[in-house]
Protein backbone atom coordinates (compact mmCIF):
# COMPACT_ATOMS: atom_id res chain seq x y z
CA UNK A 1 0.00 0.00 0.00
CA UNK A 2 1.51 3.35 -0.96
CA UNK A 3 1.91 5.68 1.99
CA UNK A 4 0.53 9.19 1.77
CA UNK A 5 1.57 12.25 3.74
CA UNK A 6 -1.36 13.24 5.86
CA UNK A 7 -2.12 15.24 8.88
CA UNK A 8 -1.47 13.14 11.96
CA UNK A 9 -3.86 13.61 14.86
CA UNK A 10 -2.14 14.12 18.17
CA UNK A 11 -3.47 14.58 21.64
CA UNK A 12 -1.78 16.76 24.18
CA UNK A 13 -2.12 16.71 27.96
CA UNK A 14 -2.74 20.09 29.53
CA UNK A 15 -0.33 21.07 32.32
CA UNK A 16 -1.70 21.09 35.83
CA UNK A 17 -1.83 24.51 37.43
CA UNK A 18 -0.43 24.49 40.87
CA UNK A 19 -1.37 27.34 43.18
CA UNK A 20 0.77 28.36 46.08
CA UNK A 21 -0.40 29.35 49.51
CA UNK A 22 0.36 32.60 51.33
CA UNK A 23 2.52 32.62 54.40
CA UNK A 24 -0.55 33.28 56.55
CA UNK A 25 -2.41 30.37 55.04
CA UNK A 26 0.59 28.14 55.66
CA UNK A 27 0.67 29.27 59.27
CA UNK A 28 -3.06 28.61 59.70
CA UNK A 29 -2.66 25.24 58.09
CA UNK A 30 0.02 24.39 60.63
CA UNK A 31 -2.55 24.81 63.40
CA UNK A 32 -4.96 22.34 61.80
CA UNK A 33 -4.66 18.78 63.05
CA UNK A 34 -2.60 16.55 60.76
CA UNK A 35 -5.51 14.22 60.14
CA UNK A 36 -7.65 17.11 58.89
CA UNK A 37 -4.97 18.23 56.40
CA UNK A 38 -4.90 14.87 54.57
CA UNK A 39 -6.85 14.44 51.34
CA UNK A 40 -9.46 11.70 51.32
CA UNK A 41 -7.90 8.39 50.34
CA UNK A 42 -10.79 7.71 47.95
CA UNK A 43 -10.10 10.84 45.87
CA UNK A 44 -6.43 9.90 45.54
CA UNK A 45 -7.37 6.41 44.37
CA UNK A 46 -9.65 7.77 41.63
CA UNK A 47 -6.99 10.21 40.45
CA UNK A 48 -4.40 7.47 40.35
CA UNK A 49 -6.68 5.22 38.37
CA UNK A 50 -7.44 7.96 35.86
CA UNK A 51 -3.76 8.71 35.39
CA UNK A 52 -3.03 5.05 34.94
CA UNK A 53 -5.66 4.50 32.24
CA UNK A 54 -4.08 3.94 28.77
CA UNK A 55 -4.96 6.45 26.09
CA UNK A 56 -7.41 5.09 23.56
CA UNK A 57 -6.01 5.14 20.00
CA UNK A 58 -7.31 7.91 17.80
CA UNK A 59 -8.84 6.65 14.54
CA UNK A 60 -7.17 7.75 11.30
CA UNK A 61 -8.53 10.74 9.41
CA UNK A 62 -5.99 11.79 6.75
CA UNK A 63 -3.74 8.73 6.46
CA UNK A 64 -5.10 6.42 3.75
CA UNK A 65 -2.86 3.52 4.71
CA UNK A 66 -4.17 3.54 8.26
CA UNK A 67 -7.78 4.06 7.22
CA UNK A 68 -7.57 1.02 4.96
CA UNK A 69 -6.30 -1.17 7.80
CA UNK A 70 -9.04 -0.15 10.25
CA UNK A 71 -11.92 -2.60 10.48
CA UNK A 72 -15.01 -2.10 12.60
CA UNK A 73 -16.46 -4.71 14.91
CA UNK A 74 -19.60 -4.92 12.77
CA UNK A 75 -20.01 -5.39 9.04
CA UNK A 76 -22.67 -2.77 8.46
CA UNK A 77 -23.58 -4.20 5.06
CA UNK A 78 -24.33 -7.66 6.47
CA UNK A 79 -25.73 -7.20 9.97
CA UNK A 80 -28.07 -9.70 11.57
CA UNK A 81 -30.89 -8.59 13.88
CA UNK A 82 -28.86 -9.79 16.85
CA UNK A 83 -25.84 -7.73 15.77
CA UNK A 84 -28.04 -4.66 15.39
CA UNK A 85 -29.23 -5.14 18.97
CA UNK A 86 -25.66 -5.58 20.16
CA UNK A 87 -24.61 -2.38 18.41
CA UNK A 88 -27.51 -0.54 20.05
CA UNK A 89 -26.38 -1.80 23.44
CA UNK A 90 -22.81 -0.65 22.85
CA UNK A 91 -24.03 2.83 21.93
CA UNK A 92 -26.13 2.99 25.08
CA UNK A 93 -23.15 1.85 27.18
CA UNK A 94 -20.76 4.38 25.62
CA UNK A 95 -19.17 6.88 28.04
CA UNK A 96 -20.88 10.22 28.43
CA UNK A 97 -19.30 13.60 27.81
CA UNK A 98 -17.23 12.45 24.83
CA UNK A 99 -15.40 14.96 22.67
CA UNK A 100 -15.81 14.86 18.90
CA UNK A 101 -12.50 12.98 18.49
CA UNK A 102 -13.40 10.44 21.17
CA UNK A 103 -16.84 9.77 19.72
CA UNK A 104 -15.33 9.52 16.21
CA UNK A 105 -12.75 6.95 17.28
CA UNK A 106 -15.42 5.01 19.17
CA UNK A 107 -17.70 4.91 16.11
CA UNK A 108 -14.84 3.89 13.77
CA UNK A 109 -14.01 0.95 16.05
CA UNK A 110 -17.59 -0.23 15.59
CA UNK A 111 -18.45 0.38 11.93
CA UNK A 112 -15.25 1.04 9.92
CA UNK A 113 -15.65 -0.60 6.50
CA UNK A 114 -13.45 -3.58 5.63
CA UNK A 115 -11.76 -2.37 2.43
CA UNK A 116 -8.24 -3.71 2.91
CA UNK A 117 -8.58 -6.58 0.41
CA UNK A 118 -10.12 -4.38 -2.29
CA UNK A 119 -7.45 -1.73 -1.69
CA UNK A 120 -4.64 -4.28 -1.99
CA UNK A 121 -6.08 -5.62 -5.24
CA UNK A 122 -6.44 -2.06 -6.56
CA UNK A 123 -2.85 -1.21 -5.66
CA UNK A 124 -1.64 -4.46 -7.27
CA UNK A 125 -3.10 -3.52 -10.65
CA UNK A 126 -0.24 -2.89 -13.10
CA UNK A 127 -1.45 -0.39 -15.73
CA UNK A 128 1.36 -1.35 -18.12
CA UNK A 129 0.23 -3.31 -21.17
CA UNK A 130 2.83 -5.80 -22.38
CA UNK A 131 3.28 -7.38 -25.78
CA UNK A 132 5.88 -10.15 -26.15
CA UNK A 133 8.07 -8.41 -23.57
CA UNK A 134 7.54 -6.43 -20.39
CA UNK A 135 7.24 -2.67 -20.64
CA UNK A 136 8.50 -0.40 -17.83
CA UNK A 137 6.09 2.32 -16.76
CA UNK A 138 8.46 5.26 -17.16
CA UNK A 139 10.23 4.17 -20.34
CA UNK A 140 7.97 2.42 -22.82
CA UNK A 141 9.96 -0.24 -24.63
CA UNK A 142 8.05 -1.39 -27.68
CA UNK A 143 8.50 -5.07 -28.52
CA UNK A 144 10.92 -6.21 -31.15
CA UNK A 145 9.55 -7.23 -34.49
CA UNK A 146 9.91 -10.84 -35.53
CA UNK A 147 13.21 -11.68 -37.21
CA UNK A 148 12.81 -14.11 -40.10
CA UNK A 149 15.78 -16.17 -41.26
CA UNK A 150 15.35 -18.02 -44.56
CA UNK A 151 17.84 -20.83 -45.16
CA UNK A 152 17.80 -22.28 -48.69
CA UNK A 153 19.35 -25.71 -49.18
CA UNK A 154 19.87 -26.33 -52.88
CA UNK A 155 20.47 -29.80 -54.28
CA UNK A 156 23.35 -29.73 -56.76
CA UNK A 157 23.53 -33.44 -57.46
CA UNK A 158 24.02 -34.65 -61.03
CA UNK A 159 20.29 -35.24 -61.62
CA UNK A 160 19.64 -31.50 -61.32
CA UNK A 161 21.17 -31.17 -64.81
CA UNK A 162 18.03 -32.80 -66.22
CA UNK A 163 15.56 -30.97 -68.39
CA UNK A 164 11.97 -30.01 -67.57
CA UNK A 165 9.50 -27.63 -69.18
CA UNK A 166 11.30 -24.30 -69.28
CA UNK A 167 14.90 -25.52 -69.26
CA UNK A 168 17.50 -27.18 -67.05
CA UNK A 169 16.31 -27.86 -63.50
CA UNK A 170 19.37 -26.30 -61.87
CA UNK A 171 19.16 -23.09 -63.88
CA UNK A 172 15.44 -22.77 -63.21
CA UNK A 173 16.00 -23.42 -59.51
CA UNK A 174 18.76 -20.80 -59.33
CA UNK A 175 16.58 -18.19 -61.02
CA UNK A 176 13.61 -18.92 -58.78
CA UNK A 177 15.77 -18.86 -55.65
CA UNK A 178 17.31 -15.53 -56.66
CA UNK A 179 13.89 -13.98 -57.30
CA UNK A 180 12.57 -15.29 -54.01
CA UNK A 181 15.55 -13.96 -52.04
CA UNK A 182 15.34 -10.57 -53.76
CA UNK A 183 11.71 -10.17 -52.78
CA UNK A 184 12.14 -11.02 -49.10
CA UNK A 185 10.91 -8.19 -46.90
CA UNK A 186 13.32 -5.71 -45.37
CA UNK A 187 14.72 -7.09 -42.14
CA UNK A 188 14.64 -10.73 -43.27
CA UNK A 189 17.90 -12.64 -43.54
CA UNK A 190 18.76 -15.22 -46.19
CA UNK A 191 21.34 -17.98 -46.38
CA UNK A 192 22.24 -20.36 -49.22
CA UNK A 193 23.78 -23.79 -48.63
CA UNK A 194 24.52 -26.08 -51.57
CA UNK A 195 25.13 -29.81 -51.36
CA UNK A 196 26.29 -32.56 -53.74
CA UNK A 197 28.11 -30.06 -55.97
CA UNK A 198 31.46 -31.89 -56.11
CA UNK A 199 32.48 -35.09 -57.87
CA UNK A 200 31.09 -36.74 -60.92
CA UNK A 201 28.38 -38.96 -59.52
CA UNK A 202 30.52 -42.06 -59.88
CA UNK A 203 31.28 -44.47 -57.05
CA UNK A 204 34.87 -43.32 -57.11
CA UNK A 205 33.83 -39.77 -56.22
CA UNK A 206 30.96 -40.71 -53.90
CA UNK A 207 32.71 -39.98 -50.61
CA UNK A 208 33.94 -36.61 -51.82
CA UNK A 209 30.52 -35.78 -53.24
CA UNK A 210 28.65 -36.82 -50.09
CA UNK A 211 30.92 -34.54 -48.06
CA UNK A 212 30.32 -31.58 -50.37
CA UNK A 213 28.06 -29.46 -48.24
CA UNK A 214 28.90 -25.75 -48.13
CA UNK A 215 27.44 -22.35 -47.33
CA UNK A 216 27.94 -20.16 -50.38
CA UNK A 217 25.99 -17.17 -49.01
CA UNK A 218 26.23 -16.50 -45.28
CA UNK A 219 23.10 -15.65 -43.29
CA UNK A 220 22.40 -11.95 -43.62
CA UNK A 221 20.52 -9.33 -45.58
CA UNK A 222 20.06 -9.95 -49.28
CA UNK A 223 22.66 -8.38 -51.53
CA UNK A 224 21.86 -8.91 -55.19
CA UNK A 225 25.40 -8.89 -56.54
CA UNK A 226 26.84 -11.11 -53.80
CA UNK A 227 23.92 -13.55 -53.97
CA UNK A 228 24.15 -13.81 -57.74
CA UNK A 229 27.89 -14.48 -57.47
CA UNK A 230 27.26 -17.26 -54.93
CA UNK A 231 24.90 -19.00 -57.39
CA UNK A 232 27.65 -19.02 -60.06
CA UNK A 233 30.02 -21.04 -57.86
CA UNK A 234 28.52 -24.48 -58.52
CA UNK A 235 26.88 -26.70 -61.10
CA UNK A 236 25.03 -30.02 -60.82
CA UNK A 237 27.47 -32.89 -60.56
CA UNK A 238 27.50 -35.35 -57.63
CA UNK A 239 25.47 -37.38 -55.13
CA UNK A 240 22.69 -36.23 -52.75
CA UNK A 241 23.69 -35.77 -49.07
CA UNK A 242 20.28 -34.40 -48.03
CA UNK A 243 20.52 -35.48 -44.38
CA UNK A 244 23.96 -33.87 -44.10
CA UNK A 245 22.61 -30.60 -45.46
CA UNK A 246 19.78 -30.50 -42.92
CA UNK A 247 22.16 -31.39 -40.07
CA UNK A 248 24.48 -28.62 -41.20
CA UNK A 249 21.57 -26.16 -41.32
CA UNK A 250 20.85 -26.92 -37.66
CA UNK A 251 24.38 -25.82 -36.84
CA UNK A 252 24.05 -22.77 -39.09
CA UNK A 253 20.99 -21.61 -37.13
CA UNK A 254 21.93 -22.73 -33.62
CA UNK A 255 22.36 -19.12 -32.44
CA UNK A 256 19.16 -17.95 -34.12
CA UNK A 257 16.62 -18.57 -31.39
CA UNK A 258 14.26 -16.66 -29.15
CA UNK A 259 10.62 -15.59 -28.99
CA UNK A 260 10.99 -13.10 -31.82
CA UNK A 261 13.14 -15.27 -34.10
CA UNK A 262 11.68 -17.53 -36.77
CA UNK A 263 13.69 -19.81 -39.05
CA UNK A 264 12.27 -21.05 -42.35
CA UNK A 265 14.17 -23.69 -44.31
CA UNK A 266 13.50 -24.46 -47.97
CA UNK A 267 15.06 -27.60 -49.43
CA UNK A 268 15.04 -27.67 -53.23
CA UNK A 269 15.74 -31.23 -54.40
CA UNK A 270 14.87 -33.52 -57.27
CA UNK A 271 15.50 -36.81 -55.51
CA UNK A 272 16.05 -38.90 -52.44
CA UNK A 273 19.03 -39.20 -50.10
CA UNK A 274 21.82 -41.17 -51.87
CA UNK A 275 24.61 -40.85 -49.31
CA UNK A 276 23.25 -43.22 -46.66
CA UNK A 277 21.97 -40.49 -44.33
CA UNK A 278 18.57 -40.26 -42.63
CA UNK A 279 16.99 -36.95 -43.65
CA UNK A 280 13.78 -37.70 -41.71
CA UNK A 281 15.72 -38.05 -38.45
CA UNK A 282 17.77 -34.95 -39.32
CA UNK A 283 14.58 -32.90 -39.83
CA UNK A 284 13.05 -34.24 -36.61
CA UNK A 285 16.22 -33.36 -34.71
CA UNK A 286 16.14 -29.81 -36.06
CA UNK A 287 12.53 -29.13 -35.11
CA UNK A 288 13.02 -30.88 -31.76
CA UNK A 289 15.81 -28.50 -30.82
CA UNK A 290 15.30 -25.09 -29.22
CA UNK A 291 15.57 -23.53 -32.68
CA UNK A 292 12.18 -22.32 -33.86
CA UNK A 293 12.30 -23.76 -37.39
CA UNK A 294 10.24 -25.41 -40.08
CA UNK A 295 11.60 -27.51 -42.94
CA UNK A 296 9.77 -27.08 -46.24
CA UNK A 297 10.59 -29.34 -49.18
CA UNK A 298 10.24 -28.32 -52.80
CA UNK A 299 10.35 -31.54 -54.80
CA UNK A 300 11.50 -30.60 -58.29
CA UNK A 301 10.42 -33.23 -60.85
CA UNK A 302 10.57 -36.03 -58.27
CA UNK A 303 9.42 -39.61 -58.89
CA UNK A 304 6.98 -41.43 -56.61
CA UNK A 305 9.67 -42.97 -54.42
CA UNK A 306 11.34 -39.61 -53.98
CA UNK A 307 8.06 -37.87 -53.18
CA UNK A 308 7.32 -40.33 -50.37
CA UNK A 309 10.68 -39.71 -48.71
CA UNK A 310 10.60 -35.95 -49.15
CA UNK A 311 7.05 -35.76 -47.80
CA UNK A 312 8.23 -37.66 -44.71
CA UNK A 313 11.11 -35.20 -44.30
CA UNK A 314 8.75 -32.21 -44.49
CA UNK A 315 6.37 -33.80 -41.99
CA UNK A 316 9.19 -34.48 -39.53
CA UNK A 317 10.34 -30.89 -40.01
CA UNK A 318 6.88 -29.41 -39.25
CA UNK A 319 6.88 -27.98 -42.75
CA UNK A 320 5.22 -28.48 -46.10
CA UNK A 321 6.03 -30.59 -49.14
CA UNK A 322 5.33 -29.26 -52.59
CA UNK A 323 5.92 -31.02 -55.91
CA UNK A 324 6.81 -28.84 -58.89
CA UNK A 325 7.52 -30.02 -62.40
CA UNK A 326 8.27 -26.88 -64.41
CA UNK A 327 9.48 -23.30 -64.24
CA UNK A 328 5.91 -22.00 -63.89
CA UNK A 329 5.16 -24.49 -61.07
CA UNK A 330 8.22 -23.41 -59.15
CA UNK A 331 7.49 -19.71 -59.49
CA UNK A 332 3.83 -20.21 -58.59
CA UNK A 333 4.78 -22.08 -55.44
CA UNK A 334 7.09 -19.30 -54.29
CA UNK A 335 4.30 -16.79 -54.94
CA UNK A 336 2.09 -18.85 -52.68
CA UNK A 337 4.77 -18.73 -50.01
CA UNK A 338 4.67 -14.95 -50.14
CA UNK A 339 0.93 -15.12 -49.73
CA UNK A 340 1.27 -17.47 -46.77
CA UNK A 341 3.75 -15.21 -45.05
CA UNK A 342 1.53 -12.22 -45.74
CA UNK A 343 -1.47 -13.86 -44.06
CA UNK A 344 0.69 -14.99 -41.18
CA UNK A 345 1.77 -11.38 -40.64
CA UNK A 346 -1.86 -10.31 -40.82
CA UNK A 347 -2.74 -12.94 -38.24
CA UNK A 348 0.19 -11.75 -36.11
CA UNK A 349 -1.18 -8.22 -36.24
CA UNK A 350 -4.70 -9.32 -35.34
CA UNK A 351 -3.43 -11.46 -32.47
CA UNK A 352 -1.32 -8.63 -31.08
CA UNK A 353 -4.17 -6.15 -31.43
CA UNK A 354 -6.55 -8.47 -29.58
CA UNK A 355 -3.86 -9.14 -26.99
CA UNK A 356 -3.32 -5.48 -26.11
CA UNK A 357 -7.03 -4.70 -26.37
CA UNK A 358 -7.87 -7.51 -23.94
CA UNK A 359 -5.20 -6.34 -21.49
CA UNK A 360 -6.39 -2.75 -21.76
CA UNK A 361 -10.00 -3.74 -21.11
CA UNK A 362 -9.01 -5.97 -18.19
CA UNK A 363 -6.97 -3.22 -16.55
CA UNK A 364 -9.69 -0.62 -17.03
CA UNK A 365 -12.33 -3.04 -15.71
CA UNK A 366 -10.31 -3.95 -12.62
CA UNK A 367 -9.59 -0.31 -11.81
CA UNK A 368 -13.26 0.57 -12.11
CA UNK A 369 -14.46 -2.46 -10.15
CA UNK A 370 -12.18 -2.06 -7.14
CA UNK A 371 -12.51 1.71 -7.06
CA UNK A 372 -16.30 1.37 -7.06
CA UNK A 373 -16.13 -1.26 -4.32
CA UNK A 374 -13.97 0.96 -2.14
CA UNK A 375 -16.16 4.01 -2.77
CA UNK A 376 -19.35 2.06 -2.07
CA UNK A 377 -18.07 0.68 1.22
CA UNK A 378 -16.69 4.06 2.28
CA UNK A 379 -20.00 5.74 1.47
CA UNK A 380 -21.94 3.13 3.46
CA UNK A 381 -19.54 3.64 6.36
CA UNK A 382 -19.97 7.42 6.18
CA UNK A 383 -23.75 7.11 6.21
CA UNK A 384 -23.56 4.77 9.19
CA UNK A 385 -21.22 7.13 11.02
CA UNK A 386 -23.82 9.89 10.70
CA UNK A 387 -26.54 7.50 11.78
CA UNK A 388 -24.52 6.69 14.90
CA UNK A 389 -24.13 10.39 15.59
CA UNK A 390 -27.90 10.73 15.93
CA UNK A 391 -28.01 7.75 18.29
CA UNK A 392 -25.14 9.04 20.41
CA UNK A 393 -26.78 12.45 20.57
CA UNK A 394 -30.07 10.83 21.57
CA UNK A 395 -28.32 8.96 24.38
CA UNK A 396 -26.56 12.13 25.57
CA UNK A 397 -23.04 10.87 24.88
CA UNK A 398 -21.55 14.08 23.42
CA UNK A 399 -19.98 16.69 25.63
CA UNK A 400 -21.63 19.53 23.72
CA UNK A 401 -22.81 20.67 20.29
CA UNK A 402 -19.27 21.54 19.29
CA UNK A 403 -18.30 17.90 19.85
CA UNK A 404 -21.14 16.81 17.54
CA UNK A 405 -19.92 19.16 14.80
CA UNK A 406 -16.35 17.93 15.19
CA UNK A 407 -17.50 14.30 14.97
CA UNK A 408 -19.37 14.95 11.70
CA UNK A 409 -16.43 16.87 10.27
CA UNK A 410 -13.99 14.04 10.99
CA UNK A 411 -16.33 11.43 9.50
CA UNK A 412 -16.67 13.45 6.28
CA UNK A 413 -12.92 14.09 6.00
CA UNK A 414 -12.30 10.36 6.41
CA UNK A 415 -14.65 9.53 3.52
CA UNK A 416 -13.27 12.29 1.29
CA UNK A 417 -9.64 11.35 1.99
CA UNK A 418 -10.23 7.75 1.00
CA UNK A 419 -12.32 8.33 -2.10
CA UNK A 420 -10.14 11.16 -3.40
CA UNK A 421 -6.97 9.08 -3.15
CA UNK A 422 -8.36 6.08 -5.01
CA UNK A 423 -10.05 8.28 -7.61
CA UNK A 424 -6.76 10.04 -8.34
CA UNK A 425 -4.88 6.73 -8.45
CA UNK A 426 -7.46 5.34 -10.85
CA UNK A 427 -7.04 8.35 -13.14
CA UNK A 428 -3.23 8.08 -12.97
CA UNK A 429 -3.15 4.37 -13.79
CA UNK A 430 -5.79 4.77 -16.46
CA UNK A 431 -3.72 7.47 -18.16
CA UNK A 432 -0.70 5.14 -18.27
CA UNK A 433 -2.87 2.35 -19.68
CA UNK A 434 -4.32 4.55 -22.42
CA UNK A 435 -0.94 5.96 -23.42
CA UNK A 436 0.73 2.55 -23.78
CA UNK A 437 -2.30 1.08 -25.54
CA UNK A 438 -2.27 3.88 -28.13
CA UNK A 439 1.46 3.45 -28.76
CA UNK A 440 1.27 -0.33 -29.11
CA UNK A 441 -1.84 -0.12 -31.27
CA UNK A 442 -0.07 2.33 -33.55
CA UNK A 443 3.02 0.09 -33.68
CA UNK A 444 0.99 -3.00 -34.62
CA UNK A 445 -0.86 -1.15 -37.38
CA UNK A 446 2.33 0.36 -38.78
CA UNK A 447 4.08 -3.03 -38.76
CA UNK A 448 1.14 -4.69 -40.47
CA UNK A 449 1.10 -2.02 -43.13
CA UNK A 450 4.82 -2.41 -43.73
CA UNK A 451 4.48 -6.17 -44.08
CA UNK A 452 1.56 -5.82 -46.48
CA UNK A 453 3.81 -3.72 -48.70
CA UNK A 454 6.78 -6.07 -48.27
CA UNK A 455 4.79 -9.12 -49.29
CA UNK A 456 2.90 -7.53 -52.15
CA UNK A 457 3.76 -9.61 -55.19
Amino acid sequence: MKKLNGFMLASFLSAAILTGCSDNEDADAAKVPEAEQEQPAEEETVAEKKAAEPEKPVAAVHNVEEIVKEKGKYNIQQMTDQQKEELQEELEAAPEGMSGEEAYSFAVSLVAADIEEAAEKFEAIDPVITMDSSTPEDSINLPEEETVNVAILLDSSGSMAGQVSGGEKMELAKNAVQTYAADLPEGANVMLRVYGHEGTGTNTDKEMSCNSNDVVYNLGAYDEQAFSKSLDQFAPSGWTPLAGAIEAAEQDLKEQKGENVRNVIYVVSDGVETCGGDPVSAAASLTGSDIRAEVNIIGFDVDNEGQAQLEAVAKAGNGQYKSVYSESDLNEYLKQEYSRLYWEWLEWGNDRYLEILQQSNDIAGDLLRYNNEIYGKSLAENNKMHSLQYKLTEFGKFKDDEAVDQYNKLANIRHETLTQYFRQEKERKDAIRKDIYEQLDKKVKETNKEKEEDYAY
